[in-house]
This record gives C-alpha cells, structure tokens and sequence, in this order.
C-alpha cells in the first residue's frame, strides 16, 4: 500500500463548468475560455482518496473519476 497513488480522472467531454472540483484547487484548475476544469495534476497521495472519492460524488456532470495504482 505504501507504494500506491490515486489517479485522478477528468473527462472533459462530460465537464459542465460547474467548478465545485475547485475545493481541491491544487489538483484542479479552470480553463476560463474554454470554461470547464483542467487538472494540475493527474496523481495525487493515497491518503487523499477519499476527498476525490467525494469530488467525485459531489460533480453534477460526474465528470470526475479516480482510480488506486501502484506508483511508478
């Protein structure tokens, strides 16, 4: 488990702009022209599963996704 990451997932097709995913603004940013989210980062630690997990519940387009890999 210690060697594990959580990867983030964005489908940019389903984002809607709604930037509730903003919350967690060190993983996610908007892109104003286009307005939906961008991420900033696609990996984050194993310890903050559950606050993407709850990202992703909470996105209205359910645009948002993660997923537990072995870190590289």
């Amino acid at each position: 488990m210690a060697n594990q990451r959580v990867e983030v997932i964005l489908d940019t097709q389903k984002c809607q702009g709604y930037g509730l995913c903003l919350g967690s603004d060190d993983v996610f940013e908007m892109d104003d022209a286009a307005n939906i989210a961008r991420l900033k980062v696609r990996f984050v630690d194993l310890d903050r599963h559950g606050e993407i997990e709850q990202l992703a519940r909470d996105c209205p387009a359910m645009a948002i996704s993660c997923r537990v890999v072995d870190a590289q």
